[in-house]
């Protein structure tokens, strides 16, 4: 199937750019599209906003190394019936999450994942806990958050 993917930079007084492509999301677009649009307005200090489609740490950071600022909401990939990271609260002096349940994740490893440094948390008490259901599909719930 051939098809095309239409990218627009638009800002408030006139000022339009525009791409094709023949990639079937935007994921990998927010941060040349801005740039497009920095060009385009000649504001140095830019400010972008994109729709969740546009969400993919990698274009959000380079947007961030250019001086752009991205405010591009995360998308939502558990489903409405699920927990969500904003439910889990981070600890920072044990450097752990606390899950709806009351139960601590913990700090596992880290890793880079393109380019990016992932820290990883779970907990074992998943699999006899009454609020598995609405949490995780999985044995455990596990979380990863960019780190430093």
């Amino acid at each position: 199937m051939v098809g095309y993917n239409v990218q627009f930079a638009v800002d408030a007084e006139h000022h339009l750019n525009h791409e094709v492509t023949n990639v079937g999301h935007d994921r990998g677009q927010l941060a040349k599209m801005a740039e497009r649009a920095r060009e385009a307005t000649g504001i140095e200090d830019l400010e972008v906003v994109a729709d969740r489609g546009y969400f993919r740490s990698a274009q959000i950071l380079e947007c961030e190394q250019a001086g752009i600022t991205p405010y591009v909401p995360k998308p939502l990939t558990l489903g409405s019936k699920r927990f969500g990271k904003q439910d889990f609260i981070y600890l920072a002096k044990e450097d752990e999450y606390r899950c709806p349940a009351g139960q601590r994740l913990t700090w596992r490893f880290s890793c880079v994942e393109d380019g990016m440094r992932l820290h990883c948390y779970w907990t074992t008490t998943c699999p006899a806990c009454p609020l598995k259901k609405p949490c995780t599909t999985g044995d455990e719930r596990r979380g990863q958050t960019l780190g430093a």
